[in-house]
């Protein structure tokens, strides 16, 4: 239970009414029952929801006035303000303190204090992982990997071997992290290179050759990582995720990619080989960036993009292919005017066929 005088502080805010109130959690206004939840309204459209007469306590955005709510914390930017209250009412995944004692251990790892490892995890050689860490369950660490403090890896996170993870990163269930680049090579030029070379298929693919993933992954400070994600290790050098990033579920990152610090990639975004991200980009979901593509710092690519090549810094971008966004809006506004330019042209060519058969003699 937390005091609404000591949350309004926490976040900021400005409380209005009885700070000595209690709460206990924090919901959405639909599903607040009484006087022991903080009803969050994120912005002046729920705010219909909040004549229900169930809710007590509420977090409000500035501006909305005449609440029929007793106490109010008010403030200035809500959804940085969500970020905040989730922290404060955290309720951490459930790892039971010490080492489960179905989990294997190799005898040359290394566990740092206070770790937390669930059943059925298995560490491997010459790994370490590091101070206050969380392995929920079903966690495969490979040999020499290197883990820092206050990880949390959910159930079914693989880590192979040689990779390494800064402190603070959260990776949430099933996503792998160092599983081989998909690299292979034909004995002789096969159909890609023939297309690219003369734009016709005129190779063929007789024979598929591995090309072998030697290097590994590493993942920087204050990086989480969605389920399902998938990050493929270098195939000489290493595949680099930047200080902060952020990334969602069900991604593929291919072998030798570099992705700078503060990124959101959204889920399904699909990196190719040797791609490199700036500091800061933005990729909205379902978006494709090709192999040994640049995009500069601070761009944004809006969701199902499909990029076909570099992109400058401080550029939106959208469409298949991508352009960049305001060549995108006036290619639709054009688009959507073709309709009636259509008609006015059969119009006129039409107006014009009369008046020329008018001056044509009689036949």
């Amino acid at each position: 239970m937390r005091e609404l005088g000591e949350i309004a502080k926490f976040i900021g805010g400005e409380m209005r009414g009885d700070g000595s109130v209690s709460v206990a959690r924090v919901v959405h206004p639909a599903i607040a029952q009484g006087a022991s939840d903080l009803a969050f309204v994120l912005s002046p459209k729920e705010a219909s929801v909040l004549s229900s007469g169930r809710i007590v306590n509420a977090v409000v955005p500035a501006g909305i006035e005449n609440l029929p709510i007793p106490n109010q914390i008010v403030v200035s930017r809500p959804r940085l303000v969500l970020a905040m209250l989730t922290e404060l009412f955290e309720r951490p995944v459930h790892v039971a303190p010490g080492i489960h004692p179905w989990t294997v251990v190799d005898p040359t790892a290394t566990i740092g204090a206070n770790a937390s490892i669930g059943p059925f995890c298995r560490i491997g050689p010459n790994s370490r992982v590091g101070d206050h860490c969380r392995l929920v369950s079903n966690v495969n660490i490979g040999a020499d990997v290197t883990i820092g403090d206050h990880i949390v890896l959910h159930a079914g996170v693989c880590v192979g071997d040689r990779c390494e993870i800064g402190d603070r990163v959260i990776i949430q269930p099933n996503a792998t992290i160092g599983g081989d680049g998909f690299a292979f090579v034909t004995r002789e030029p096969g159909s890609v290179e023939s297309v690219r070379k003369t734009g016709e298929v005129r190779n063929f693919n007789t024979e598929i050759i591995r090309i072998h993933s030697l290097g590994n992954v590493v993942i920087e400070d204050d990086v989480e990582i969605g389920s399902g994600t998938c990050i493929d290790r270098g195939t000489l050098g290493e595949t680099r995720i930047g200080r902060g990033s952020k990334l969602d579920n069900l991604i593929q990152i291919g072998h030798n990619v570099a992705i700078g610090s503060n990124c959101l990639i959204v889920s399904q975004v699909g990196l190719g080989g040797s791609s490199s991200v700036g500091n800061r980009v933005v990729i909205g979901g379902q978006s494709g960036v090709p192999d040994h593509v640049t995009l500069g710092d601070d761009a944004v690519i809006h969701a199902r993009s499909g990029i076909i090549g570099p992109v400058p810094e401080k550029t939106a971008m959208m469409g298949i292919p991508a352009v960049p966004l305001r060549q995108f809006m006036d290619r639709e506004v054009k688009m959507r005017r073709l309709p009636n330019l259509i008609k006015e042209l059969q119009r006129q060519v039409a107006s014009l066929a009369e008046k020329l058969n008018a001056l044509l003699p009689p036949k």
